[in-house]
């Protein structure tokens, strides 16, 4: 019994792609943008999934709109069938009673693709169906601008060296960007967003709370002596934590003082005190 597969994905990630020449078009349905270099039509064949996904990319921006992945088979690890799928597509239920602004408004539009094993041994990538049709309008100028919006890849690697490395803020990194990339225009949200994608989370800091308490219950049933300190607030949420080794307590107990040599200051990831 072969090996079947089900995901769901988002990523939107694009790359360059040359459009292959389309010929022998004949009655299937064509989309099109008056573009003869951008047709979208079922039985289109790509030499792979690669060539596929960035044409279909393109062709989106072309007509107004982004694409993502959706739905993926794969066959004993080889991708068989994918869809794809308008990036307002899907519905959002928030849990919240407050107004909110979201992009997922159920647009039908689809396209589905697939890579048979039978009867192909090219490995084609083959555009089986398409469902031409949106709940909302088009538009170039709008995809234009969220292109020219975004960080290319150099942007991303100094931001990422400036956040993790240097601990530098907004202020400091828009000042660095603005020197280096003139000619890129800067917004603070998409800044501020990219920047947050290289801090810490508060899942992250939770679990490193969360480790390093275990580890000092731990060394205090191997060490009676060792001493921990906990404090929690009204919602049972930890608030600090600290500790002495024995060797410290032993120092504290005999010299009733203490002398602190910190070479550690500011040097881990949360650039603490």
């Amino acid at each position: 019994m072969e090996n079947m597969e089900e995901e769901s994905s988002e990523d939107t990630q694009t790359s360059e792609f040359t459009h292959d020449d389309c010929n022998n078009i004949g009655n299937e349905m064509i989309l099109s943008n008056e573009n003869y270099h951008t047709l979208l039509y079922s039985g289109r064949k790509f030499e792979s999934w690669e060539a596929c996904e960035n044409f279909i990319i393109i062709w989106a921006k072309q007509q107004g709109f982004w694409i993502i992945k959706d739905r993926v088979v794969r066959l004993e690890g080889i991708i068989r069938h994918r869809t794809y799928i308008c990036s307002h597509s899907r519905t959002y239920k928030s849990n919240s009673t407050r107004d909110t602004v979201t992009k997922k408004i159920g647009c039908p539009f689809v396209v589905n693709a697939s890579c048979p094993k039978l009867k192909n041994p090219e490995e084609y990538v083959i555009i089986n169906k398409i469902v031409e049709q949106h709940n909302h309008p088009l538009d170039v100028s709008i995809v234009e601008f969220e292109d020219s919006r975004k960080f290319t890849d150099s942007m991303i690697e100094d931001i990422k060296f400036m956040t993790v490395s240097c601990k530098f803020g907004a202020t400091t990194q828009r000042k660095f960007l603005e020197g280096k990339y003139p000619t890129h225009l800067l917004y603070s949200r998409e800044l501020y967003n990219t920047i947050q994608r290289f801090r810490p989370t508060k899942e992250s800091l939770l679990n490193d709370a969360a480790n390093l308490s275990n580890w000092l219950d731990s060394q205090k049933e191997i060490d009676s002596r060792w001493l921990i300190f906990r404090g929690w607030d009204e919602d049972n949420t930890l608030t600090y934590l600290s500790w002495m080794m024995p060797y410290q307590v032993e120092n504290w107990v005999k010299y009733s003082d203490c002398v602190i040599n910190d070479v550690t200051h500011k040097t881990n990831r949360y650039a603490l005190i």
